[in-house]
């Protein structure tokens, strides 16, 4: 079974990520992509780059055009939180496959007409006639081929507006803002050409398409961007939110397949690579003999768990505008999908030591976590330290013990120290000794 290759439909950057995660891995992979003339730029952040280096994606990240100062005008209020890096498609896309190609991962340039799920295999069929065979198959063609699966969707769900033309300045460029009377807009500029990204009311929308021109001229924030370059192209690119189940018989969906989020609410190719990063370890157990049920489980319960927080983060969003600026564009957002916090409380009283399934490596194991009301997936290790036997420590109250955990934990133990302070209901953990050596980004893993 470990041998059987996995085919992957869908080559933009969830499925090129799952692809070189597996290959890595010792699976034999066929990716099966057609690269489409979808002239868009994106924004990426500095951990999605760092992401697309990381795997070895150097190609697609040479793509990148950056930093350059995010610039935000949010409900009247104007910032520039952090820097962001601008993506060409589809020179990304066309990148993305020629780095798996150079990896040795075996790459077919084809269109698709259909992946199904038949007995102990998998059939993907090409519009040539081919048809190829493999253990597992991996939806990753976007939100377009499973939209009809969504469930738990946003109550409200209007297309997103595309603009596309010439730009006089050829410096690349990029602004987010809210609009006064509803609505948002992403706007960027690069290599010569510009790029307008609008998330309209239905009846702005409406009217708006009858003659972009004359709207455009009308917005004083949009106009003084765009310039005075006229619109070369503009069309409508359906926006719906939702969530699907990961698994249909032997075919797993992954990115936007499997839960399309709102744009506002996340970087969108972040999303893809994370759900990568989160098949992969799933789909290396599960070739080498591991039960389906809790690998399929835990990787639900994972995505289901982000498409909330993602969910939330976009209505948190919408809550800063509409008390800025009453209206119904925003009184219809602001209220889904609940009214819990984006992060939950986490006092001390509530934190457990447990077993559950971690990615360990490039598979699932199970490990020593620790479960909180915010992270009820568990914590298996912060900056690279297990973190179950510090917190058995502090809760035991055994002063001795933690002091050796900390003093194992060697130049990580800063990065510990700081993420545990930010946990204000926790008891404190005792000084540590700074060290010389630099010690890792803080993070948590599951």
């Amino acid at each position: 079974m470990s041998d059987e290759p996995v085919l992957i439909a869908g080559g933009g950057p969830a499925g090129a990520a799952l692809a070189m995660l597996l290959h890595r891995a010792g699976r034999r992979v066929t990716l099966v992509s057609r690269c489409r003339d979808y002239r868009a730029i994106e924004g990426i952040s500095r951990r999605s780059l760092q992401a697309l280096l990381g795997l070895g994606l150097a190609r697609a990240a040479a793509c990148a055009v950056g930093p350059l100062p995010r610039r935000v005008t949010w409900a009247g209020e104007a910032r520039a939180p952090n820097a962001e890096w601008l993506l060409p498609r589809p020179a990304f896309d066309a990148a993305l496959l020629e780095d798996l190609d150079a990896a040795g991962i075996t790459v077919i340039e084809a269109r698709i007409s259909g992946l199904v799920s038949g007995g102990e295999e998998v059939r993907l069929t090409l519009a040539d006639g081919r048809t190829l065979r493999a253990g597992w198959g991996v939806e990753a063609r976007g939100r377009a081929v499973a939209r009809r699966q969504f469930h738990d969707t946003a109550p409200w769900s209007v297309p997103a507006w595309i603009l596309r033309g010439e730009a006089a300045d050829d410096a690349p460029a990029s602004a987010a803002l809210s609009l006064p009377d509803g609505g948002w807009a992403w706007w960027s500029r690069l290599s010569g050409q510009q790029y307008l990204q609008l998330a309209l009311p239905e009846p702005t929308l409406a009217q708006a398409r009858r003659d972009p021109a004359v709207w455009l001229a009308a917005q004083p924030a949009l106009a003084e961007l765009w310039g005075e370059s006229s619109i070369q192209h503009h069309y409508q690119r359906p926006s719906m939110l939702g969530r699907t189940r990961v698994r249909e018989g032997r075919v797993w969906r992954l990115g936007d397949a499997a839960m399309s989020i709102d744009p506002l609410s996340g970087q969108g190719i972040f999303n893809a690579l994370s759900s990568a990063h989160g098949l992969a370890p799933v789909l290396n157990s599960l070739v080498e003999g591991a039960s389906l049920a809790p690998l399929e489980r835990f990787h639900q319960r994972r995505q289901d768990a982000q498409y909330w927080r993602f969910a939330r983060a976009g209505r948190d969003f919408y809550r800063q505008a509409m008390a800025a600026g009453p209206g119904p564009y925003w009184a219809a957002r602001c209220h889904w999908p609940d009214h819990q916090p984006l992060h939950q409380p986490e006092p001390w009283a509530d934190v457990r030591v447990g077993r559950g399934l971690a990615v360990v490596g490039t598979r699932l194991a199970e490990r020593e976590l620790v479960f909180t009301p915010d992270q009820p997936l568990g914590i298996q290790a912060v900056a690279g330290i297990p973190l179950a036997p510090l917190v058995e420590a502090m809760q035991a109250e055994d002063s001795a013990r933690v002091a050796a955990l900390l003093a194992e934990a060697g130049s990580a133990a800063p990065a510990v120290g700081r993420w545990w302070s930010d946990h204000l209901d926790w008891p404190a953990l005792p000084a540590i000794t700074p060290v010389t050596a630099v010690s890792p980004a803080d993070s948590a893993s599951q």
